[in-house]
């Protein structure tokens, strides 16, 4: 058997199907220095914030794989594929540790887009 075969058949792996993407990308991030000035002490915070968008975070213990299996709450190292159904498309805009990612539709005049998700894990 090819090594590579091999590897990836070792993998634990989940397709969801009919998944609905409605989560939308920020349209700007922005640096922000704050200063704050109590009595006499003066400090300066920093701090990232996102303007427009509204955040979709998907925990994995919240998915149903076409099996009829919830996936696990964690899963080490995972990578998530988007498979389109539609002419619309969605991308995975981060992976937030074992267990949740983030997804955004590509296009902000539809309300939702579905897609197939392909969740692996890929080891240590």
């Amino acid at each position: 058997m090819n090594s590579t075969l091999a590897y990836l058949r070792g993998r634990r792996a989940w397709y969801v199907r009919n998944f609905s993407i409605w989560g939308s990308d920020s349209e700007a991030e922005f640096l922000v220095a704050v200063l704050e000035t109590v009595g006499s002490d003066k400090r300066i915070g920093f701090n990232q914030i996102a303007l427009g968008g509204s955040e979709q975070e998907v925990d994995f213990s919240s998915l149903i794989d076409m099996r009829g299996n919830i996936l696990p709450g964690t899963i080490s190292n995972p990578a998530v594929v988007i498979l389109p159904r539609e002419k619309t498309g969605a991308f995975v805009k981060s992976i937030n540790g074992s267990g949740s990612f983030s997804v955004a539709r590509a296009d902000d005049s539809v309300q939702s887009v579905v897609v197939d998700l392909l969740i692996f894990e890929t080891g240590a």
